[in-house]
């Protein structure tokens, strides 16, 4: 699978050019092969079987002008692939893939020189084998690297494993070279193999693992840069710098989505922090006002005891201000609490719940004007918190009696992908313009901003929260008269989950 952090224009001319170095490979062997069968069948004499040189002339155009025109064509391809990207890059990728392409083809055109040199009947046989099993394959694979390195700097920066392999096959190949090119040294100079394996022994096996652990040691040090960077940015980062986020290096690797995933995270946390502010001030001001109204109450009698008419009017007033000061805190407290409490999943009947909160409301003052229906044709069963649901149907059915004219009415439905929650009453309903506005907390429309009769404004924030918590939604559907809010639930019910 393609990385998303890396585009396709920088993908496409990676296994482009390998390809068509691979091909190239294919057609010259190919050729060869041709000239050996149009050169006739093989004289059966040792002497002309020796000396006749079949495809010698093709050899000599392979490594010769040959070597060019693949070295070009895989050059066309990777600048082609990659249409898309900035100029100077694919022209970098293209200038990679044609002196990769150029170096391999020299070298294999040498073997091919060699080789004819020792037995010209059957080059061509020997070309076509080592090209499927080895050159073809190898000459692919080392080009389709490096045009994804030189690609990779202008696109997405090589990751820190391609860093790691780009490294250890660097190095193990330079010192497999050396080794080759000095044993050819040696067998030139008519040095014994025993000498060559004494050497290696002593020398080069232990310089080879000290040079490759050396090189990969010092690779990945610097391919961890950015992750002490990350680490030390974190560590300054305290509950009043939440704003700080860590560098995101310019790779396309797991350090980077480390870095995104925490700049990421320290997201989230910054808005928390910052809905947590505003809450903590709006609660301290909910809570100012009544309080403070209560206490002025209270001194009043209790300065001016000859002004006071009814004290059993005064204690009245006085305890209906610490009602509501009560229904503030265990709302305040319900908020708090929704990110800690383990969410809870039992069966919880919504057409039972209903009916009892309708009976329970027909004898509370608020509603003892008001005509209260329950429609619940039938048990409808939601797995859930049972305390929740409770207060979700509990706020929505006060918010109704508190702005109904004559009649509320409860309706539960039930059908094979929902279960349906709604609550109307025949009131000035909700205007269109403020029906996303009466979610927020602490807010209150003009028709209810005292507080003996509007209440705190956390009815409905709460009601949409616990719906939310049990993976339903709560919105303000259009009715002729009234409001209509319309709780739903998906059938068969989902967990319940933690609302931050």
């Amino acid at each position: 699978m393609r990385d998303p952090a890396r585009p396709a224009w920088a993908t496409r001319p990676v296994w482009a050019s390998g390809l068509a170095a691979a091909f190239v490979v294919g057609s010259a062997v190919a050729w060869l092969q041709y000239a050996d069968r149009a050169a006739g069948p093989r004289s059966t004499w040792p002497a002309v079987h020796l000396n006749d040189d079949r495809v010698g002339p093709q050899i000599e155009q392979i490594t010769t002008w040959g070597t060019w025109a693949g070295a070009l064509y895989v050059a066309a391809v990777c600048l082609l692939a990659g249409k898309g990207g900035p100029w100077w890059v694919r022209l970098r990728g293209a200038a990679v893939a044609a002196a990769v392409t150029a170096a391999l083809y020299t070298t294999y055109g040498g073997w091919l020189l060699k080789e004819n040199e020792h037995g010209k009947v059957d080059v061509a046989e020997k070309a076509i084998r080592w090209a499927v099993a080895c050159i073809g394959p190898s000459a692919g694979l080392i080009t389709a690297a490096a045009v994804a390195v030189a690609v990779g700097r202008g696109g997405a920066r090589i990751s820190f494993r391609g860093r790691v392999a780009l490294t250890a096959g660097a190095v193990s190949g330079a010192l497999l070279l050396a080794a080759v090119q000095t044993f050819q040294s040696l067998n030139d100079a008519h040095d014994t193999l025993d000498k060559v394996y004494w050497i290696a022994l002593t020398t080069g096996v232990p310089l080879a693992a000290v040079l490759t652990g050396f090189l990969v040691h010092r690779m990945v040090a610097r391919a961890l840069r950015p992750v002490e960077a990350i680490r030390r940015e974190l560590a300054d980062i305290t509950g009043q710098s939440l704003d700080r986020r860590v560098p995101v290096p310019p790779t396309a690797d797991v350090i980077a989505d480390l870095a995104r995933t925490t700049n990421a995270t320290l997201d989230r946390l910054e808005a928390a922090s910052t809905r947590q502010r505003e809450f903590t001030a709006d609660a301290a001001h909910e809570l100012r006002s009544p309080l403070a109204a209560l206490r002025a109450q209270l001194e009043s009698a209790l300065r001016h005891p000859e002004s006071v008419e009814d004290w059993r009017e005064v204690v009245t007033g006085a305890a209906a201000d610490v009602v509501r000061l009560q229904r503030l805190a265990d709302d305040l407290l319900l908020l708090a609490s929704h990110g800690s409490v383990p969410p809870v999943r039992e069966p919880v009947d919504l057409s039972a719940l209903a009916e009892d909160l309708v009976r329970e409301h027909q004898h509370l003052p608020e509603a003892a004007a008001l005509r209260l229906n329950c429609e619940a044709p039938a048990p409808a069963v939601l797995p859930g918190n049972p305390g929740h649901l409770d207060r979700l149907l509990r706020n929505l059915l006060t918010n109704a009696c508190r702005h109904a004219r004559s009649e509320v009415t409860v309706a539960v439905r039930t059908s094979p992908t929902h279960l349906t929650l709604a609550v109307r009453d025949d009131g000035p309903g909700i205007p269109p313009a403020d029906r996303a506005r009466v979610f927020a907390r602490f807010t209150r429309l003009d028709e209810s901003r005292t507080r003996a009769q509007g209440g705190a404004g956390l009815g409905l924030p709460i009601a949409r929260d616990l719906a939310t918590a049990h993976a339903g939604t709560l919105t303000i559907e259009d009715t002729p008269t009234g409001a209509l809010l319309v709780a739903r639930f998906p059938a068969g019910g989902q967990p319940a989950r933690r609302v931050s």
